[in-house]
């Protein structure tokens, strides 16, 4: 699908879609200035609250730099002057819409504090607003993203269905009111994005039909089923089944959360209410106005009484008077729950007002922790050391991470003393069970997962975050129960002193929502995510599930493992492939997900450390010297290195990154992937080798942990009919999708113009996969040598409690290993091998 955009901007240059032409014709106008601006918000070339006010702020900086960038200006003062008065200007086009006069006030208010600086000119003012508005232009899209995202969770939850939503939203809320991506239509976007939206019923919205002309263009264009009502049919659809939620944009939110929109949003809300609908509305904060008592403060525009008399120029209706205004107020009591970019806004009550300015308030304590701790901790560093990418059990993690109270994170007091409620928290410590308590009993979407706020006090938290990264709660009450993770912006397993990016949470929240979309039976449900404190709320993956690597050391088999497994890798890997997207496509996602840092320590823990005196690696040990002593020689260097050319420079598909039985949990008929911190674009020989080279630890280890014989021997050929069948299974999924996908029509790798049909095809994704197949030896190796011989070994062999047998079975692990590393043998001929020793012994 395509994203049509309301501005095109550069600077010196600013053009708005003429949306009244549309959808018939797509036009852009040239604003030279605020004149223009005004006229075209006035008449609705730009429209929607967000989208006037950055069209407006726009305008300016564009008429700043054409008349002069300041030279236009003899001081500081006059400069400053103009740009406040040209605001107020703009804000005379359309004073509902509280988003312009909030962006006037932050744009005015920062080049006085421009111009009242001691070497101020007229061009650091200028300077000053036109950065500002430029920022403005960013901050709207990134915020509708996150907004989108947000209010997807809350929306599907309120509703209460497990089947895919049915939303009806009103006006146009979507990128053509916004700086991109949309409020309301966000929402919608970022359902159909995570598989959970069925359809969207837009209303006409009478009289400019922007659903009509803007809402459902949008919707046809981004391939999201759609269906258009007259705007008196909304609740005759409520009443036929068709409709499980209703979302709705904003023009003006007041302090106790009455809603300014779009005329005819207060009759929704009505009709949902008595249809028992959940009814909210998306805002990002811009539209959020504290100083505005509640709806009856809210002034509302009237429009020419000729929109509604006249047709094409002539009246069709009689003399009588009119009554046409733009908006009408939805009173608080209606509003299930506000949808911000900064979180969801929930009532005092069911029915109930909001406190708008203490939400904000609480933001902005939230911001204010969050650079105090970026600032504490060195904001923008690159983390120097290795971290482990395993959430499988290992001694280190059961260690207080440095930095945390010794008593463990498991208590009550792990907050500081006298630390404030979630919200004020630090994200530099871990919440504690009191704060987790306090977290989802203040966020409706979570605590409807396990019980009634007021319960709060009963529900049982237990930290069960047994890795070497994060902290992971299970919250369990009379409701059920949800799963909390938090990232800290350090190493647990060692603390302060290894800082690491919280900016990983974001990645595996979104990498998440892809692969549920793609992959929904194996992956948990997102609830939240707050971004500031760096806290996920998903679903609890139920018992009698567990992760597979304990399972694994216990001697347990999964029959249907490697049916799982071959699945999930298959469709996440081929459907977020340079193969199955257009080439912009891929590109936007390989810098969506440049999961930078974490990349960076991967690089370091599997292709560096195991081949050189790394601090962090395992102390030397006789029986693995000789061994060591070949991964220091150039041969080993060698292949690490080019194992890292490929990790760095192959970006095929969106990895999980960090694959392996330490990331699944597990039953006899079921397999959810968790954990996808590691996420970003890479080769995907890297994901199989990552996954089997775990197997095969897990082979290795399988004799050392005390079960009898026949049970051991029976885990160890399961081990290895796993391994095969997982990567089969993959191989001939990948290439079914490829082969139902067909040859590229957009300029990707396997051009229409030169494969025509399956048997000319079929030969091209041979040979690609071959390739992958052989990649994925030389990973596995790796990842091997670096379980044995680097930091954060694993329980698959850590857990041996005889000496001897312990360091014989890692040494014949790591001498297996080396030959995958070389790329001597094959991961076929490799398995089949030990089959054969397990046959003859």
């Amino acid at each position: 699908g395509i994203m049509l955009e309301a501005i095109r901007y550069s600077r010196g240059s600013l053009e708005l879609l003429e949306q009244r032409d549309l959808p018939t014709t797509t036009r852009y106008v040239s604003v030279r200035g605020s004149e223009d601006a005004w006229r075209a918000i006035r008449d609705m070339t730009v429209r929607g609250a967000p989208a006037i006010a950055i069209a407006a702020v726009l305008s300016l900086a564009v008429e700043l730099v054409v008349q002069g960038e300041g030279s236009q200006f003899s001081d500081a003062a006059q400069a400053s002057q103009y740009i406040q008065d040209r605001l107020e200007y703009l804000v005379s086009s359309r004073p509902t819409a509280v988003n312009l006069a909030e962006a006037a006030a932050r744009l005015g208010a920062a080049a006085a504090e421009a111009a009242a600086a001691p070497a101020a000119t007229p061009s650091s003012v200028v300077e000053t607003a036109v950065a500002g508005a430029e920022a403005m232009l960013r901050d709207d899209v990134a915020a509708n993203r996150e907004l989108g995202a947000l209010g997807a969770d809350a929306v599907a939850c309120a509703a209460g269905v497990t089947a895919p939503l049915r939303l009806l939203t009103h006006c146009n809320t979507g990128s053509l009111a916004t700086a991109g991506y949309g409020t309301a239509l966000g929402v919608a976007r970022a359902l159909w994005g995570s598989g959970r939206l069925a359809r969207v019923t837009c209303t006409e919205t009478r009289p400019y039909n922007q659903g009509a002309r803007l809402t459902a263009y949008e919707l046809a264009a981004d391939g999201v089923p759609a269906t258009l009502i007259v705007d008196g049919a909304a609740a005759a659809r409520m009443a036929a089944g068709e409709v499980d939620a209703v979302v709705v944009g904003a023009d003006r939110v007041a302090a106790n959360g009455d809603t300014a929109n779009k005329i005819g949003t207060y009759a929704l809300a009505v009709a949902a209410a008595h249809h028992g609908l959940p009814f909210f509305v998306a805002a990002p904060t811009t539209t959020l106005d504290p100083a505005t008592r509640a709806g009856a403060d809210i002034a509302i525009e009237q429009r020419d009484p000729q929109e509604i008399t006249h047709f094409r120029g002539v009246r069709v209706a009689a003399e009588v008077p009119v009554w046409n205004p733009s908006f009408d107020v939805t009173p608080a009591a209606l509003i299930t729950g506000i949808i911000t970019e900064a979180g969801l806004i929930s009532p005092s009550r069911p029915g109930g007002e909001y406190d708008v300015p203490a939400f904000l308030a609480a933001r902005r304590d939230k911001a204010g922790v969050e650079q105090a701790a970026a600032a504490e901790n060195g904001h923008g560093r690159q983390a120097q050391s290795a971290r482990d990418p395993e959430k499988g059990v290992v001694a280190a993690a059961e260690q207080p991470a440095k930095g945390t109270q010794a008593r463990g994170v498991d208590s009550d007091d792990s907050r500081p003393t006298g630390a404030a409620a979630p919200q004020g928290s630090s994200p530099a410590q871990p919440l504690g069970r009191q704060g987790v308590r306090e977290f989802v009993s203040q966020r409706p979407e979570l605590a409807v997962h396990v019980g009634e706020p007021s319960t709060a006090s009963e529900w049982d938290v237990r930290e069960v975050g047994d890795g070497n990264i994060n902290f992971v709660y299970i919250v369990t009450g009379p409701a059920g129960a949800l799963c909390l993770k938090q990232s800290l912006p350090y190493v647990r397993m060692v603390g302060a002193g290894w800082p690491l990016t919280q900016a990983r949470l974001a990645v595996e929240v979104e990498a998440l929502r892809t692969q549920a979309r793609l992959c929904p039976r194996h992956v948990p449900a997102v609830y939240t995510f707050d971004r500031a404190l760096a806290v996920v709320g998903m679903q609890c993956v139920p018992p009698p599930h567990t992760i597979l690597r304990g399972a694994l050391v216990r001697g347990e088999v999964f029959p249907r493992l490697s049916e799982h497994v071959a699945h999930f890798l298959a469709a996440t890997l081929f459907n977020t492939s340079f193969l199955a997207l257009s080439p912009q496509a891929f590109q936007e996602q390989t810098e969506r997900f440049a999961n930078r840092g974490m990349c960076e320590l991967t690089e370091q823990v599997i292709f560096s450390d195991p081949y050189h005196g790394a601090p962090h690696n395992r102390a030397a040990s006789p029986h693995l010297a000789t061994l060591v002593g070949e991964l220091r020689r150039p041969r080993a260097r060698l292949a690490a290195t080019r194992l890292k050319q490929t990790f760095m420079h192959q970006p095929q598909a969106l990895l999980h990154g960090d694959f392996h039985t330490g990331s699944l949990m597990v039953a006899q008929d079921s397999t959810y992937v968790i954990d996808a911190e590691f996420a970003f674009c890479g080769p995907i020989a890297f994901e199989l080798g990552k996954w089997v080279a775990n197997l095969l630890l897990a082979f290795f280890g399988a004799t050392g942990h005390g079960h009898d014989t026949a049970k051991a021997r029976r885990q160890e050929e399961w081990l290895l009919q796993t391994a095969r069948e997982s990567i089969d299974g993959f191989l001939a999924g990948f290439q079914t999708l490829w082969l139902q996908h067909g040859a590229s029509e957009d300029g990707g790798v396997a051009s229409a113009s030169l494969f025509e049909g399956p048997d000319e095809l079929v030969p091209v994704i041979e040979a690609f996969l071959q390739d992958v197949t052989r990649d994925a030896a030389h990973f596995a190796g790796a990842v091997m040598i670096r379980r044995i011989v680097g930091i954060a070994r694993v329980a698959d062999l850590e857990t041996i409690q005889d000496p001897q047998l312990k360091e014989r079975l890692e040494e014949r692990a790591l001498s297996f290993a080396l030959p995958l590393l070389y790329g001597t043998i094959s991961l076929k001929a490799a398995l089949e091998g030990l089959q054969e020793e397990l046959r003859s012994a």
